[in-house]
């Protein structure tokens, strides 16, 4: 079963960031863009789904599908993120697939990678934003 973290709980000001311990699917997915959601509060809210791999877990794929599928409009609708006071949240998706990375440390590849993305994605758009890392460990291993 997978178990929603917030990832950067110790840094409330940062943008936020939650992955998954443990193996999530599609059902865990919308279920945690809800959670997220409801602890927020005013407009403007987008939480960015990171789809797909860090590629370094053997044989592992995103939990929202198959790289062709992403969070498909099927898959959103399982999904009404609103805010604590009940305005609407924008879920946006990214394909993280990284394939092979540099080894031999892939956690700091796979890291870099996210980081760089993260910034090209929020870049200067306006309006609060929040990832979820829908991927295999991405609130690492425990």
């Amino acid at each position: 079963m997978a178990t929603l973290v917030n990832i950067t709980a110790k840094t409330p000001t940062a943008v936020q960031i939650w992955g998954f311990h443990d193996p999530s699917d599609v059902d865990d997915v919308a279920a945690a863009l809800n959670t997220i959601a409801s602890g927020l509060t005013g407009n403007g809210h987008t939480i960015h789904v990171m789809s797909g791999t860090h590629g370094y877990c053997d044989g592992k794929i995103g939990a929202v599908a198959q790289r062709e599928e992403k969070f498909a409009d099927e898959d959103r609708a399982l999904a009404s993120p609103k805010t604590r006071d009940q305005k609407p949240v924008a879920i946006a998706v990214h394909d993280f697939n990284n394939g092979n990375l540099p080894g031999p440390d892939r956690v700091t590849a796979a890291m870099a990678k996210l980081n760089t993305d993260m910034r090209r994605i929020v870049g200067n758009l306006p309006g609060t934003h929040t990832f979820l890392l829908a991927y295999c460990c991405s609130a690492g291993t425990r």
